[in-house]
Order: C-alpha cells, then structure tokens, then sequence
C-alpha cells in the first residue's frame, strides 16, 4: 500500500515560511513591550499554570486586586524552570482563556512578612496552546 502524502518542496517552503514570518513578527512587536514571566516548576506534572487575581495578608477580607487584574504588561510569559523555553500569550488572550474556560479559582494562603497569601485561577496549560493555536 502506497501512501497519499505527496512531499511538495514549494508548499513545504510556504508553510515554513508563515511560521518564520510570525515569529519575526512577533519579536518586532516585542520591542518597547512589557512582559510578565512566571516560571512554575510543576506545570509539567499539573498541566496547570496559576494566575494570581487577588492578595491578602491574615484574612480575606483585606484582599486587593492584584495580578492578571491589574497587570499594565502587554504579554504573559510562562518560562521552564530549566531554563531552555517558553509559552507566550498576550495579557487580553489570557484574560480571555481564564473568562471563556472558567477556570476555577484557588488559594495560596501562605504569608509571611516577606509575601502575601493569594487567590488566582488553576489555567490550563493546553486551553492556552489552544487559544495560541498550537493545541
């Protein structure tokens, strides 16, 4: 049995070349741009990245906005923590993926004098490749 697929040199190039095109685009638009970065080292176990909205310190009902609300950064960066890649999403897209999926909302209620409890949302991973269009 032969297969179908058919390698086309010329298409090949013009699908790689959309892909070249966007990534240098991308970094063009990156300059001047302001970027959140987080590193969570347990997304590859969870499949989840946390988004911090509120912080508190002693009770809840001294929380303030904080977080994906109140971040002025243009993109989210959400980086290995072995330090060799990255996932980037534009703060809006994000804002959307946490609206359109719901996500459910968490604590970190640890503080101490150095930091703040939090509330934040558990974002799946693969809802924003989604969103990116790589999922």
């Amino acid at each position: 049995m032969t297969s179908k697929y058919q390698p086309d040199f010329d298409h090949d190039f013009r699908r790689g070349q959309v892909g070249e095109n966007l990534v240098n685009t991308f970094l063009k638009a990156l300059e001047g741009s302001t970027i959140e970065t987080k590193t969570d080292s347990r997304t590859w176990e969870t499949g989840n990245v946390y988004i911090e909205t509120w912080q508190y310190r002693g009770s809840e009902d001294n929380k303030y906005q904080s977080g994906i609300n109140i971040s002025k950064a243009d993109y989210w960066c959400f980086a290995s923590d072995k330090g060799n890649g990255f996932v980037m999403i534009s703060t809006e897209d994000l804002r959307e993926v946490i609206r359109e999926t719901n996500a459910p909302e968490t604590r970190q209620p640890v503080w101490s004098d150095s930091t703040m409890a939090s509330i934040g949302r558990l974002v799946k991973m693969s809802d924003i490749m989604k969103k990116i269009g790589l999922g």
